[in-house]
């Protein structure tokens, strides 16, 4: 097993657990500057160390930039976390020893459930935090043309009104400054490559490429897999065989991206055999939509990592 490093990360402080064989050691640091290079001071007095946290909203990112300039820093699905929690029985939940559930999942963890986060760049993180906005703002129109078409009140229904022209102004203003960043000589033509794919249009591309550049995945599978992409199957012995279905531990960001670009890829049949083949098998359409969803996110693999604009012939029936 690895020493490894656990952080529990909270807006304003950060507990670390560390834990070498079967000695644990942990601590509390403030989540500033301050404390931050006192974790890394602490954590460079222990040799060969893998350093894990969960990624909690944006709090991780100054402690992970950080401490990326000395360790190799992993951040883990919370998903992943509290599933490893209820396989220990773990029913204590404080700071501590959150911090040290992280450190026993980075010590166990198979090296393909952990995702090696370089530090972003400047750029990187304001294409990620645009995209963001973009995905957060577009929900909330959506849940408010839900409550305007809801509402009996005329008066009710003409203040969702002006809230939804607010809102739909302001992803106009969004979708501008993301074109405008894409268009940058960083990312027009890796952007401009990805648009080559079926159905992937500026949007879905500049968020593939946040992901793809921000983190280290060596293998197609393995980029899937972070978006939750890769089929769960349920089957023991002869008597329990569960439907195959999407595991839910993936990003939820990248995995809603590529929802509606699988939707158009279908209804336009952008991969014929590819369908055909998983219709034949009478497959439900939801179960197709996610197989062109996990096809999409291994063909942007491809695509990005290669150089290469989108071949048909390539990856139309694979």
């Amino acid at each position: 097993m690895r020493n490894a490093a656990g952080l529990d990360i909270s807006k304003d402080t950060i507990d670390v657990a560390v834990i070498i064989g079967d000695s644990v050691q942990i601590k509390k640091y403030r989540n500033d500057e301050t404390g931050i290079k006192q974790i890394q001071s602490w954590l460079q007095t222990f040799e060969d160390l893998t350093v894990c946290m969960e990624a909690t909203g944006n709090y991780y990112e100054a402690a992970a930039d950080y401490l990326a300039e000395s360790f190799i820093v992993h951040v883990v699905n919370p998903l992943k976390i509290s599933k490893y929690a209820e396989s220990r029985f773990a029913r204590t939940k404080t700071d501590k020893q959150d911090a040290k559930l992280i450190a026993e999942y980075c010590q166990t963890a198979k090296e393909k459930d952990l995702i090696h986060r370089p530090k972003p760049t400047e750029a990187q993180y304001k294409l990620a935090r645009l995209t963001a906005a973009y995905a957060q703002i577009s929900q909330e129109c959506t849940a408010m043309k839900n409550r305007h078409e809801a509402a009996k009140d005329s008066e009710v229904r003409a203040i969702f009104k002006n809230i939804i022209r607010h809102l739909q102004t302001q992803l106009k203003t969004l979708k501008t400054q993301i074109q405008k960043q894409t268009q940058t000589p960083q990312y027009q033509p890796q952007i401009k490559r990805l648009e080559t794919i079926p159905a992937i249009g500026r949007l879905t591309a500049a968020v593939l490429l946040q992901y793809l550049t921000t983190a280290d995945f060596p293998t197609p599978n393995k980029f899937a897999a972070f978006a939750g992409l890769s089929p769960q199957q349920k089957q023991s012995g002869t008597s329990v065989k569960g439907k195959e279905k999407i595991t839910r531990y993936g990003n939820r960001k990248l995995r809603t991206a590529l929802f509606m670009p699988a939707m158009v890829a279908y209804r336009m049949k952008a991969f014929p055999a590819f369908i055909s083949r998983l219709e034949a098998k009478n497959k439900p359409k939801k179960v197709i939509i996610g197989a062109i969803m996990r096809k999409l996110a291994v063909i942007a693999y491809h695509v990005h990592t290669k150089g290469e604009d989108y071949d048909p012939t390539r990856y139309a029936g694979a």
